[in-house]
């Protein structure tokens, strides 16, 4: 297969969203049915005797020396993005400004889920992921130029996001979890996993637990698309701290997606497995594991929370389009589970958990990349929807060409004459009314109307009441606005006498101003609901925005201490400059975070 440099992924063309819908609905709908975490634990039992030791980092490590690991998630984009930090993370060593040494490149790589855009496709991952990060370790597949020697070839493991559960996890498992560990006296071989940008992988699940020196862990967690959490992988996490993890262990917790932050726009419930599985790691036969930091991805930029003492940090900048941060907030809602450390009492029916956003090392500036003025300064962006996303546009324009024509079809039925006569005659308000005339004339105009309601319904992120009065306000906006440019374009344009081309003509125009306006009203309909409500923060994916990208890069030094490096690259080279084997410049320390002990 020929490998191809990818563009950002345009979520908003009409053709990307019913191949993703089908998706996300046919995933859904069969993924509770044929879950493959099921499989992976019939097919890899738990060792009793002792962990993989592909995944037992303090076997061989010398006491005293730095350890050094990555994290990035959400990758797998546009080739720009993608390959920005896939080259830097392949770099042997940085130092982003503001750092006060340089950082050495990780022993292995943690990706943090959602390693594909904008669906779980083999040729998907090929151009998205595998290409840009073969091409950061490798340039132009040339040997003698790849990053790091054979012998000295960084490990990877990766965490399942919602998108790669869209085919269920089954190209997931092709990259990432491709290795095989056959019992003594079997007939087969033992299989190696696969290399992805120069670093082998070694999963034979989707989920994992790897030890760490200084008496530290790292879980990686799969809660495929809803949050849910199988009972195979409960019971491979209570063995692992029951039985493998040292009385007092200290845990970093890898999930796909950041509950704690998502509360805001969910509700309380949507924290239930986080929190079970923070009991889980902390309550294992009472042996007084410590959590100490939570890393996830899923949306798009950074922001570290903190619980009393423990950090919780969004970062999933990794390649994937920017989310806003101006509408985040702290956090305080009420939880079936206590606070890790907290004795879970039967008694008790739910537990104040408080999450904020936490400060940097100044105690004024938010612990955000971008910022909040950065980001909303993005969304301003949204004025120009309709060119951003052309495709959109272009199919809005094609609806209001066949409403239209519909509206003149009612004319010359019902015996007023076409509509850029009934329009072009009288006064404008007069043609107005004469245009509802026509809409009011026919059921299957109705109908169109009260589809494109019904469609604004569910495209509205709200909830409840709500849900229903902003869609009836944004629906009844859009009616106003195209019914006032389809019929200035019409009024102030049509003239006596017109051949039929012309008319064809005019109508065509109408609907392109309309479609243009529509769009228009869309973007700023986005831009209004994530400054008024913070809602619609999904939908930042219409300005595509690549800058603003992230990951962390991690040490544990040689007294168990534990320190988070987050890196951020403000501004990634464009289409006009393409990414060259150059590192890219501008890499900065987004904040100096305190060690965890």
């Amino acid at each position: 297969m020929v490998r191809k440099k990818m563009p950002m992924v345009a979520w908003f063309d009409p053709r990307q969203l019913a191949d993703t819908a089908i998706r996300v609905v046919v995933s859904k709908v069969f993924g509770q049915f044929a879950d493959r975490r099921e499989a992976f634990a019939a097919a890899n039992p738990i060792d009793d005797e002792a962990l993989d030791g592909r995944c037992d980092y303090r076997t061989g490590h010398e006491p005293g020396e730095d350890f050094w690991f990555d994290y990035v998630a959400d990758t797998g984009d546009g080739w720009n993005p993608t390959y920005a930090i896939a080259r830097l993370l392949a770099e042997a060593e940085l130092q982003p400004l503001g750092a006060d040494a340089p950082l050495a490149r990780g022993r292995l790589l943690v990706m943090g889920g959602d390693e594909v855009y904008p669906t779980a496709k083999r040729e998907e991952y090929e151009n998205r992921l595998l290409h840009p990060y073969d091409h950061a370790y490798r340039p132009d597949g040339d040997e003698a130029r790849q990053r790091w020697p054979d012998e000295e070839r960084p490990d990877l493991f990766a965490v399942p996001g919602n998108h790669d559960w869209y085919d269920g996890l089954k190209s997931f498992v092709h990259f990432f979890c491709r290795r095989t560990i056959r019992a003594p006296g079997e007939a087969e071989v033992d299989r190696p996993g696969r290399l992805v940008g120069g670093r082998r992988t070694h999963q034979t699940r989707s989920y994992f637990a790897l030890r760490l020196p200084g008496n530290w862990w790292l879980w990686g967690t799969d809660s495929q698309l809803d949050g849910y959490i199988d009972q195979p992988q409960i019971d491979f996490f209570q063995y692992v701290a029951g039985h493998w993890m040292e009385e007092g262990s200290k845990l970093i917790l890898c999930t796909g997606t950041p509950d704690w932050q998502y509360v805001q726009e969910k509700g309380p419930e949507s924290f239930a497995s986080h929190s079970y599985l923070e009991r889980l790691a902390t309550d294992a036969v009472r042996r007084g594991h410590q959590l100490k930091l939570v890393l996830s991805g899923d949306s798009h930029h950074y922001v570290r929370y903190q619980e009393e003492g423990r950090d919780y940090i969004t970062c999933g900048g990794g390649g994937a389009f920017l989310h806003p941060t101006h509408q985040l907030r702290d956090q305080d809602f009420q939880s079936e589970f206590p606070p890790p450390g907290i004795p879970y009492d039967r008694e008790k029916k739910s537990y104040q958990r408080r999450f904020r956003i936490a400060t940097k090392e100044d105690g004024r500036t938010e612990a955000l990349f971008p910022d909040r003025e950065a980001s909303a300064r993005l969304a301003r962006g949204n004025a120009f929807f309709a060119f951003k996303n052309w495709q959109l546009t272009a199919t809005l324009t094609g609806l209001y060409l066949f409403f239209i024509w519909l509206l003149d079809f009612n004319g010359r039925v019902s015996g007023k004459g076409m509509l850029a006569e009934l329009l072009g005659d009288g006064g404008y308000w007069q043609a107005v009314l004469s245009y509802w005339w026509l809409v009011l004339y026919s059921p299957w105009t109705i109908l169109l109307c009260l589809l494109s309601v019904v469609g604004y319904y569910y495209f509205t992120a709200a909830k409840g009441l709500r849900k229903a009065a902003i869609a009836l306000v944004h629906s009844a906006l859009q009616a106003a606005l195209v019914t006032l440019t389809v019929v200035a374009v019409i009024h102030w344009l049509a003239a006596p006498g017109m051949g039929m081309a012309c008319v064809i003509g005019l109508l065509a125009l109408a609907a392109a101003a309309a479609g243009f306006a529509s769009a228009t009203l869309v973007g700023l309909y986005l831009w209004a609901m994530l400054a008024w409500f913070g809602l619609h923060r999904g939908h930042f994916s219409s300005l595509k925005v690549q800058d603003y990208k992230s990951f962390l890069r991690l040490r544990i030094d040689g007294e168990g201490r534990l320190q988070v490096h987050p890196i951020g690259l403000p501004a990634v080279p464009n289409d006009r400059r393409r990414p060259t084997d150059a590192l890219p410049p501008g890499a900065l320390l987004i904040e100096k975070i305190p060690p965890i002990f």
